[in-house]
């Protein structure tokens, strides 16, 4: 079974994003004086920012609306998550190492949340792949994760 990216949500959202920026657009011109004369180097700097990133964020949406490719994969083997960087980094988690299944509520958005029995499998690529920054904090003195305590590290996949 595959899961596929929802393109109305993500085109709403390109839109939505192409609003605020034409508002950001035209308040930065507002503030540096063209419409005017009076310059506001706060709010142009301010504009001019949220700007950029949202420029930064449409064209990232646009490219992964070229990806045709499943978010989420279900097969006799196990899971397969592309929706956020740790199930990226997980990989393919085995039926066998999944404990605990749950749906947790955030915002507008439902998230799976997966426990796993043998995390130590998928941990050496999580933390190849993201860094140990993920894992600070979850560790014991001798390095190794607490059994049944990846919970909320793998994956949370948005279906």
């Amino acid at each position: 079974m595959e899961f596929y990216r929802d393109r109305k949500k993500s085109m709403n959202l390109i839109l939505i994003c192409t609003g605020l920026l034409v508002v950001f657009i035209g308040t930065f011109l507002y503030s540096i004086g063209l419409f005017d004369g009076q310059i506001g180097t706060k709010l142009a700097a301010v504009t001019g920012i949220f700007s950029v990133i949202l420029a930064i964020i449409i064209v990232k949406k646009l490219m992964t609306l070229q990806d045709k490719s499943p978010l989420v994969v279900l097969n006799n083997e196990g899971i397969t998550s592309k929706t956020t960087a740790v199930s990226k980094a997980a990989g393919s988690i085995r039926w066998t190492d999944i404990i605990d299944v749950n749906l947790e509520k955030v915002g507008a958005d439902t998230l799976v949340r997966l426990t796993v029995d043998h995390p130590e499998q998928y941990l050496p690529l999580i933390k190849k792949k993201l860094s140990s920054m993920i894992t600070n904090g979850l560790v014991d003195p001798n390095g190794h994760l607490p059994r049944r305590n990846l919970t909320s590290m793998l994956p949370n996949c948005i279906m």
